[in-house]
């Protein structure tokens, strides 16, 4: 590490990353617990995607406990030359606790993106989509386990990385460590792009309307987020690669913190579109209820079995046989659809049409695919006369 002309830093901006970091970790934490209990409120059992978001999360928390040490430990945020006189210790428990957060990103960012694809497959399980999901996945696999490999071969031997007075002994071979940095973040940014635009289209065949599927992408688009993390750590990590590493302990602050932000960033938006239930428990006190419109033409629906659930919308005509819309999201094992809720109930239908003075009533009871709703529909259209 080369040391600059100018005058010595003693500010210390460590702490306040770390703050930072502690806080979305906490935030990240509290959301994936409601990810599961959601899935506990519509009686579903947790899949693959879950416990893949939770080992995510664990792994991180590592990552963002092996951050505390470079900045606790080992001066992360202080200026390098002030270290190097008051604490040259630091330096080494620096660069262990870097070693250590390498390690649990190769995994907590392979385990992050393997959940969201789990989550794909699960409610868009088309054959575009499952091949994606499998391609992508064993991307993320091999290059965890490439990565992992490098990491523990970086230097020879390994302990000339934290002891850096090693590395310029004899028989001592080390790697750039900012361009492995900067190589790592490239492939994963574009890993992230195409998780991140993988069920646009799926999203697009919906049988909704418009707005709906812009609020559902929406929410899936979320995950931009954590692209934009990796994307801004790739930038000031190649700013640093092409000015040269002149102060690591002031300059690799920023790609830290996005190292940290990227992966609870990626947690935060793989759990967001499964809070529905803890939505609708909140506002309505019933995770299955719901309320909304069907699309431009619809019916009033009441629902004594479950409380007042209620859908009603304008109709364009009113004529014998109620002809109107209705609208669903129809993707089998679609968590926005009634499908996610399994059950062996039944949906009861009742209709009652009056024309002519004549009232005809019909009944019937059929399975939807086992949705967890029990309601009887009253139908009533009345004829004006000509």
């Amino acid at each position: 590490m080369s040391s600059t002309e100018s005058p010595l830093d003693h500010s210390n901006n460590g702490p306040g990353a770390l703050i930072g970091c502690a806080i979305l970790g906490f935030v990240t934490t509290i959301i994936v617990a409601l990810r599961f209990w959601a899935r506990r409120l519509v009686g579903t059992s947790w899949g693959n995607d879950d416990w893949l978001t939770l080992a995510a999360l664990l792994v991180h928390h590592l990552l963002l406990v092996a951050f505390g040490v470079m900045v606790v430990n080992g001066g992360l945020g202080r200026d390098i030359r002030v270290i190097a006189v008051e604490d040259p210790g630091d330096i080494v428990a620096l660069f262990k606790g870097l070693f250590a957060a390498e390690i649990c990103y190769g995994i907590s960012s392979s385990l992050a993106k393997l959940s969201i694809l789990a989550f794909y497959w699960r409610i868009f399980p088309t054959s575009r989509v499952v091949i994606s999901c499998k391609i992508l996945g064993t991307v993320c696999i091999l290059w965890t386990i490439a990565i992992q490999i490098v990491n523990v071969l970086q230097c020879r031997p390994l302990r000339a990385f934290w002891n850096t007075e090693l590395q310029t002994a004899p028989g001592t071979q080390c790697l750039d460590t900012v361009l492995f940095f900067l190589g790592n973040s490239v492939v994963n940014c574009v890993i992230d792009l195409a998780t991140l635009v993988l069920p646009i289209q799926e999203i697009l065949k919906l049988h909704t309307t418009n707005r709906k599927k812009l609020g559902i992408a929406g929410v899936f688009l979320l995950g931009a987020i954590a692209f934009t993390a990796s994307l801004l750590r790739t930038i000031f990590t190649a700013t640093m690669y092409n000015e040269g590493v002149t102060n690591f302990t002031k300059q690799f602050v920023v790609s830290g913190v996005a190292t940290v932000v990227e992966i609870y960033a990626g947690i935060i938006s793989g759990c967001l579109p499964v809070m529905v239930p803890v939505y609708r428990r909140i506002r309505y006190g019933d995770a299955l209820k719901s309320s909304r419109r069907a699309g431009s033409e619809g019916y009033h629906l009441s629902t004594p079995g479950n409380g007042m659930g209620k859908l009603s919308a304008r109709t364009k005509t009113s004529r014998i046989g109620g002809e109107g819309s209705f609208e669903r999201l129809s993707t089998k094992n679609d968590d926005f659809a009634s499908s996610e809720y399994a059950s062996d109930r039944h949906i009861n239908v009742s209709s009652t049409t009056r024309a002519d003075g004549l009232e005809h009533k019909q009944s019937g009871s059929r399975p939807l695919q086992g949705i967890v709703v029990r309601s009887d529909l009253e139908w009533r259209v009345s004829q004006n006369p000509k």
